[in-house]
């Protein structure tokens, strides 16, 4: 896929966000809303809920941040719309690098009151990692840019620029691979050197073919310039950035191999780097390898790479400096062994990994089900560039939009273009999960939905969405969740319906009512769905005036703060009374659905009690009834 193709979704991407996000007034500027692009697609936030991590327009200091309390990580960032051509200066990465910390530090930021508290709150706790990260939308790479970042050095801050071949690789992650090949070898010290597992030969039938090689750290570093020089993503699998030189356990890599005393132990000290490829072949002193990925040691090699990169001579200076290189031959990833090895060896230190958190076959097998009923699942970032290109003809759009409108009337909601009936893996669990728990859920999780080492969120929700809901049940929510997206965006406040808070309330309806959800929505019949929407659409805004008058918070405040139970029971129960004493047809409209459901579960229950008791025989129907 070529960088237009993703600045061109980019554009795409902006045009939909002006759209949805007409409310914030400064969203008629590109360059502005690319932040909310940056905040959405790179870091997992909620759209509405990154107004309040955009700073004050304008700003030349911090254009957007982000807090991830769970991992002890905040991002300040700035981000550049630009051109093609435009040319970033140094002095313009300097300044961010600098200004902003030193007046957060000094408790004079007056661009976000919000952000200074945050920073006061974690600027003496020494686990907190703090990252700057400047984005800029092309490839105009200079060296005074390049050596501003590389001498950047400030104890636990980490600094690190984005141009758009990296903003690509971070958008599409392990997802997207260029078509390269690299082909590469480790050169040992003698045969001995090296333990080969080859399960054909030595009849061990349950293991996988590995080579585990002393090799010397020149080796690796050869192995990183190849694949430099290829443009080859030799990281592409590892789902673990560089912190780089300055972060604690690096900052002791690079001194060990600097000290001529020290460096002979590197191989003692260090636990090594984990290789996966397609293939592998090793003789006496060459281990080849056929398309490398390096899937834990990011920190490692490259912490190699920074120490040897100013040594004229680095054969004759680390001669005797070796490393424990360990090669997995694998020919597909997408395997739960892969998944394994990625998760368990990368599993010291926290992951920022969402692509990998979307590689589970349920996931899948959701998305393959719900192109039956019409609708596009993007779990891979790159499906929605693959999406578009296959149903770019009118004949395969057609016929998809004609299975979606067969689930819904056109009275209700139309289905026009693709972006109609697509909905991204992301959004779909918020949807469940603002049904199953709350909006808050929906609004203030995200960034941890598709995180693997996550076991509140994404082990113990994400994972099991199609164990709580079938296909036919999920096309339903995604149509209430559309349909409310569409009323939002033609609405006077441009904020409500809100999707989340909508499915909210019906959720815990049906909980107060004790009926089962799957069963709720599986039996919906299409005109019903039109009815419990119209009948609830209103309930977000109810909601949102009660909050506001008892908090005085906005918006955009709001979605971020806990559910408020007795306001909400309180807004559900005033609306059904008005409804009941002023649109007797509606409200009687509404009671016979939910009188079907209580008439359904009475019977079950009735025959249940009945198979228990000892009358059994009695009361069941008889054979030809049946």
């Amino acid at each position: 896929m070529e960088n237009r193709i993703l600045r061109e979704q980019i554009e795409e991407d902006i045009q939909l966000l002006k759209d949805n996000l007409s409310w914030d007034t400064n969203v008629i500027k590109d360059e502005y809303t690319f932040n909310y692009w940056i905040l959405s697609n790179i870091y997992n936030l909620d759209e509405e809920e990154c107004n309040v991590n955009i700073t004050e327009y304008n700003d030349k200091g911090i254009d957007c941040f982000v807090h991830y309390e769970d991992d002890k990580e905040l991002y300040i960032i700035q981000n550049k719309y630009y051109s093609d051509k435009t040319i970033l200066s140094s002095k313009e990465v300097s300044d961010f690098l600098t200004r902003p910390l030193s007046k957060l530090r000094d408790g004079n930021y007056r661009r976000s009151v919000e952000l200074q508290k945050l920073f006061e709150k974690i600027k003496d706790d020494e686990q907190y990692k703090i990252f700057l990260h400047f984005y800029i939308t092309n490839n105009n790479k200079t060296e005074d840019v390049i050596s501003v970042i590389k001498n950047f050095k400030d104890e636990n801050v980490f600094a690190e620029i984005f141009f758009l071949d990296d903003i690509k690789n971070k958008y599409y992650g392990k997802s997207y691979k260029e078509n390269i090949t690299l082909n590469t070898k480790l050169n040992v010290k003698n045969k001995a050197a090296y333990l080969a597992i080859r399960p054909q030969e030595y009849n061990l039938p349950n293991m996988s073919e590995a080579y585990y090689v002393m090799a010397k750290v020149t080796e690796i570093y050869k192995l990183w310039n190849d694949a430099e020089a290829k443009n080859y993503p030799l990281f592409e699998e590892n789902i673990r950035e560089y912190l780089g030189g300055t972060s604690g356990i690096n900052k002791r890599i690079i001194t060990t191999l600097k000290d001529e005393n020290e460096r002979g132990n590197f191989f003692y000290y260090n636990n090594g780097i984990t290789i996966i490829c397609e293939r592998a072949k090793a003789d006496a002193k060459i281990v080849n390898i056929t398309n490398p990925q390096i899937v834990n040691g990011c920190q490692t090699v490259n912490s190699i790479v920074e120490a040897l990169k100013n040594y004229k001579n680095i054969n004759e200076e680390f001669e005797d400096v070796y490393i424990m290189a360990k090669i997995l031959v694998m020919k597909e990833s997408d395997t739960n062994f892969y998944r394994d090895i990625v998760k368990y060896t990368n599993s010291q230190n926290s992951i920022n990994d969402k692509v990998f958190g979307a590689t589970l076959q349920p996931f899948f097998t959701i998305q393959k089900n719900l192109k039956n009923f019409g609708f596009l699942l993007t779990v891979k970032q790159s499906d929605k560039y693959q999406f578009k290109q296959f149903y770019k003809e009118k004949k395969e759009l057609g016929e998809l939009l004609l299975k979606a409108k067969n689930n819904i009337s056109d009275n209700f909601i139309e289905f026009k273009m693709l972006q109609n009936v697509q909905i991204s893996l992301e959004t779909l669990i918020q949807i469940i999960g603002a049904l199953k728990k709350d909006a808050y859920f929906a609004y203030t999780k995200k960034a941890y939905l598709l995180k693997p080492t996550n076991k509140e969120y994404y082990q113990q929700f994400s994972t099991k969405i199609g164990e709580f809901f079938t296909t036919e049940s999920i096309v339903k929510l995604i149509i209430l969740y559309k349909k409310a997206e569409i009323d939002k965006r033609n609405s006077e406040d441009k904020k409500t319906p809100s999707p989340y808070y909508l499915l909210n309330f019906i959720g815990y309806d049906l909980a107060k009512k004790n009926i089962d959800k799957q069963t709720f929505f599986k039996e919906l019949l299409s005109d019903e769905l039109e009815v419990i929407y119209e009948r609830y659409k209103i309930l977000s805004q109810k909601y949102y005036k009660a909050f506001k008058d008892k908090y005085e918070l906005e918006y955009n405040q709001m979605v971020k703060q806990k559910v408020d139970i007795d306001l909400m029971n309180k807004v559900l129960n005033n609306h059904f009374e008005s409804m009941k004493e002023y649109n007797s047809e509606d409200y009687n409209e509404l009671r016979n659905i939910y009188n079907k459901f209580k008439e359904e579960r009475s019977l079950t229950h009735a025959i249940s009690n009945c198979r228990n008791s000892s009358k059994f025989k009695a009361c069941s129907p008889h054979p030809s009834s049946v």
